[in-house]
């Protein structure tokens, strides 16, 4: 497949209700299908409305609102939503385990499986932070998903990339607006690839030569773009690197 067409939910969730977030997915999903979203992707922890830096945030009424694992209620009705629509999910939530909370985002192909999720690396001093950057294969290529401000450091998107995402899903609520774009419009160009950036207030799609493709800010509730993945296949930013010179700084990185 060369092309996909991704459809970004532009809708701010509300705080501490994560049955109204629920609710407005269930609405919001099947539009996108009927619109030919093959794609979806939330903002930064929609489930939970993104709580972290509220005034009234304790740990006891946070843990109310995250999911416990992968298997909670919530995760399992996102689950069931991709399948009925018949679409990829990548969708945001904040996750409890043993060790802590989790800022996440699961990976759900369209006949309601789990491929995969990825926890936010850079995240708040409340959330634990992810320690990898796997990429997912998908019937339309591999893809890579970095949250809200993981995009600020080059070396994530960088390496979601030299991993083979060829489109990077990118669930945030943090700043958006003019800067946020050029950083968005350099990661692209600088990996030559898609990056879908969705948060509650603006839609940016970015493509292969950091151009904007696509850009949403206004009352509407989501962005559709079709993105033609053969552009990310002829990348000069990655074959003609020359790890070898750059030293110490990226060898962590597999020779990045």
């Amino acid at each position: 497949m060369s092309s996909v067409t991704v459809g970004m939910i532009k809708v701010v969730p509300e705080k501490w209700e994560p049955e109204r977030n629920m609710a407005a997915l269930q609405r919001l999903i099947p539009q996108l299908a009927a619109a030919g979203a093959q794609v979806v992707i939330t903002p930064e922890s929609f489930v939970d409305g993104y709580v972290i830096h509220e005034e009234d945030w304790t740990e006891e009424r946070f843990a109310e609102v995250c999911e416990p694992g992968p298997d909670g209620p919530r995760a399992t009705r996102l689950r069931e939503m991709a399948a009925e629509c018949g679409v990829w999910l990548v969708a945001g939530l904040s996750e409890r385990r043993a060790d802590g909370f989790y800022n996440t985002a699961h990976l759900i192909a369209p006949n309601g499986s789990l491929v995969g999720q990825y926890d936010k690396i850079q995240a708040h001093e409340r959330y634990r932070p992810g320690a990898s950057l796997p990429v997912f294969d998908t019937d339309f290529g591999t893809v890579g998903i970095a949250i809200c401000a993981d995009r600020r450091w080059p070396e994530i998107m960088r390496s979601l990339r030299l991993k083979g995402a060829r489109l990077i899903a990118m669930p945030t609520y943090g700043m958006s607006g003019p800067r946020n774009a050029m950083w968005m419009q350099t990661r692209a160009y600088e990996n030559t690839c898609w990056v879908c950036f969705t948060h509650p207030m603006e839609s940016l799609v970015c493509d292969p030569t950091g151009d904007i493709a696509a850009h949403l800010v206004g009352e509407s509730e989501f962005l559709l773009h079709t993105c033609d993945l053969s552009l990310a296949d002829d990348a000069p930013m990655l074959d003609e690197r020359l790890p070898g010179v750059y030293g110490f700084a990226w060898e962590t990185d597999g020779g990045a």
